[in-house]
C-alpha cells in the first residue's frame, strides 16, 4: 500500500481542526490536542527519515560513481590503448565551459566524455551529448560521449545508440 505523505497530512490537519472545534467537553479537547501532538511528532519523524534516506542515497551515489567510474577507465584505457591512442590526462569530477563531467580521459586524437549513472534516463544521454560538445570545442579534438550504468533500459540504449552515444553496462 503506497501513502502520499501529504495527502495523510492534510486529513490529519482537517481531523484535528473539526475535532477541536467540535469538542464539547475539556476530555474531548485534549484527545483532539494528543492527536495533534501525535501528526506533529510523526511528521517530524517522517522529516528526519527523510533527510537520512537523502544522505544514504547521495553516499550510494557517490560510491557508485567512483566504483563505475574505475571500471569505465579500466576498460576505456585497453580500448584506447588498443587503437594506438596515448592517454594524456584522466580527470574524474573535471568541469567544461561549466558543465561536471564525471570522467574525462583525454588521449592524443581524442576526448573521452564519460557520465556514470546508476539508472540513466534518456534525459541523461542528452546530457553527455551536450558535455561531450563542449569538450570538442575546449580540447579542439574529436569528442566521445559514453554514459555508464548499471541498470540501463532498452529505451534508453536505443535512444543513446542514436544520438551516437556509447552505452557500458556494468
Amino acid at each position: 500500500m503506497s501513502v502520499d505523505l501529504k495527502t495523510l497530512e492534510e486529513v490529519v490537519e482537517r481531523a484535528v481542526k473539526k475535532a477541536l472545534a467540535e469538542a464539547r467537553s475539556e476530555e474531548m479537547k485534549a484527545v483532539a490536542e494528543a492527536l495533534k501532538a501525535l501528526a506533529d511528532y510523526t511528521k517530524a519523524g517522517f522529516t528526519q527519515l527523510n533527510k537520512r534516506v537523502s544522505a544514504l542515497e547521495d553516499s550510494v551515489g557517490s560510491l557508485t560513481e567512483a566504483t563505475l567510474s574505475r571500471y569505465v577507465w579500466e576498460d576505456l584505457r585497453l580500448e584506447v590503448e588498443g587503437r594506438g591512442e596515448r592517454v594524456l590526462a584522466r580527470r574524474r569530477n573535471a568541469r567544461v565551459d561549466g558543465l561536471d563531467v564525471d570522467l574525462l580521459v583525454e588521449t592524443d586524437r581524442s576526448v573521452y566524455v564519460v557520465e556514470v549513472k546508476t539508472r540513466p534516463r534518456r534525459r541523461d544521454v542528452d546530457a553527455v551529448a551536450r558535455k561531450a560538445e563542449a569538450a570538442r570545442g575546449a580540447y579542439g579534438k574529436p569528442a566521445v560521449a559514453i554514459l555508464a550504468g548499471v541498470r540501463i533500459g532498452d529505451d534508453v540504449e536505443k535512444y543513446a545508440k542514436g544520438k551516437g552515444v556509447l552505452v557500458y553496462r556494468y
